[in-house]
């Protein structure tokens, strides 16, 4: 079976939430094509909803190599820096993101939780409000709502995502 039919097989598992049976159909079509760009990215998304965050860290990262210009290889290697407590790192992959595609809410939404992370609450309340522009139905954004009056009243956060 070739690459492409790999990837498209996994991604059908993927969207069912079977990650542990996408896996390594995605880890196939990198085997069968290393510069096969959707089933890299789609690994390392796997593998970081796996909890496998150095893996997927290194897979998303060819993603940005073999496609710079892809805001999605861009957010999922910052979710993996971010996820390992990666601040600048995350940030970069961040920034890069909305340079590319500046509407993407979860971009927002990670710079909000950095710049929280990091002491910076009148930046965190800009992404954030800017976050709840883009997507105010998100499951995140009531947790959002919640800590911008917090952060608005008292320039602290009291609760982590």
């Amino acid at each position: 079976m070739s690459a492409v039919e790999l990837n498209k097989q996994g991604s059908e598992l993927y969207k069912q939430g079977k990650l542990e049976e996408a896996l390594p159909l995605f880890q196939a079509a990198i085997a069968d094509d290393p510069k096969n760009f959707p089933a890299r990215l789609n690994l390392g998304i796997v593998l970081f909803k796996l909890g496998n965050l150095d893996e997927a860290q290194r897979h998303c990262l060819k993603a940005v190599e073999l496609n710079s210009a892809h805001p999605q290889a861009h957010y999922h290697l910052g979710n993996a820096y971010f996820a390992k407590n990666w601040w600048e790192e995350a940030l970069t992959e961040y920034e890069k993101v909305l340079e590319l595609k500046p509407d993407h809410a979860g971009c927002w939404f990670g710079l909000g939780a950095i710049f929280v992370n990091r002491g910076w609450i009148d930046r965190a309340i800009i992404a954030w409000e800017k976050f709840l522009e883009l997507d105010p139905e998100s499951p995140k954004a009531e947790y959002v709502r919640e800590n911008l009056e917090n952060a608005k009243a008292n320039k602290v956060i009291v609760k982590k995502w």
